[in-house]
């Protein structure tokens, strides 16, 4: 049986503090997906009548805030933390994008989600599109040497 020791958890979130970061802000964003749901529940309570165009965007704003959370915290269980500058660097820009295109996406929940928007919901595309390169970034991240 392995035995708890605070010490050896804290120097290896000091060693990779990328995978804290990213499980925190992960752990954070499925609360406040939970927290939209309520949001929706509250602000859209005769959701049966509701156009059909609007649930369904409701709908995807809200399981996009869940698939950014869990690729946060799918990274952050994984992720080990670049040695030389420049892969260090490119980790950094990812993880840049990858808050970034969170921040996009909230602010998409809430501040694009009237009809008049669809299709031109510039928050949600750069959003998605940041996602992506902070992913393609990160999956650089991989041809490191580790000698």
């Amino acid at each position: 049986m392995a035995s708890f020791n605070v010490n050896s958890i804290v120097s290896r979130l000091k060693a990779n503090y990328f995978s804290f970061t990213y499980l925190f802000i992960g752990l954070l964003g499925l609360y406040f997906f939970t927290w939209t749901g309520k949001y929706l529940l509250i602000t859209y309570p005769d959701k049966p009548t509701i156009e059909i165009g609007l649930r369904v965007m409701l709908r995807s704003r809200h399981i996009f805030l869940l698939l950014i959370s869990l690729v946060e915290m799918g990274i952050g269980a994984y992720i080990q933390q670049c040695q030389t500058r420049t892969f260090l660097i490119i980790q950094w820009l990812a993880f840049i994008c990858i808050i970034l295109s969170h921040i996009l996406l909230i602010y998409a929940f809430f501040f694009e989600v009237e009809l008049t928007h669809i299709p031109n919901t510039p928050a949600l595309h750069y959003a998605t599109y940041i996602l992506l390169a902070g992913i393609i970034l990160h999956a650089l991240t991989k041809f490191e040497s580790k000698e």
